[in-house]
């Protein structure tokens, strides 16, 4: 069993990481310059799908802050990370699929020490 502190850090630190991981891409991918709107035609995405899911991660990364959104906002970015995991996976280079990969196991493990300190 891991000591208090750890138990009560863990979801305030996987929360900050998350934040930035999603917060920084999803804005850029609200900027017409950053160049999302090109790799997600590469990819067979139309532009609008940038702006949608940038909308979504800038969402779902402030909703992991508020207690009663926090597991709606989980749900929301692991099926964001699971959409970019099948498209790396469908496109080279595949090793690129191992962001969302780290991703989706940091939002595991948030919601496990969420519903951890619940109990």
């Amino acid at each position: 069993m891991a000591p208090p502190i750890v138990r009560r850090a863990a979801p305030w630190i996987l929360r900050a990481l998350l934040t930035i991981g999603f917060l920084v891409p999803g804005i850029t991918k609200l900027t017409p310059q950053s160049g999302w709107v090109e790799r997600f035609a590469g990819w067979g995405y139309a532009a609008w799908f940038v702006t949608m899911v940038g909308s979504l991660e800038t969402l779902g990364a402030m909703g992991l802050w508020v207690p009663r959104l926090r597991q709606y906002a989980v749900a929301l970015l692991a099926i964001i990370m699971l959409g970019a995991a099948y498209t790396n996976l469908t496109h080279p280079p595949i090793t690129a699929a191992l962001r969302p990969a780290v991703f989706l196991v940091l939002l595991v493990g948030l919601a496990w020490s969420q519903r951890a300190s619940l109990n």
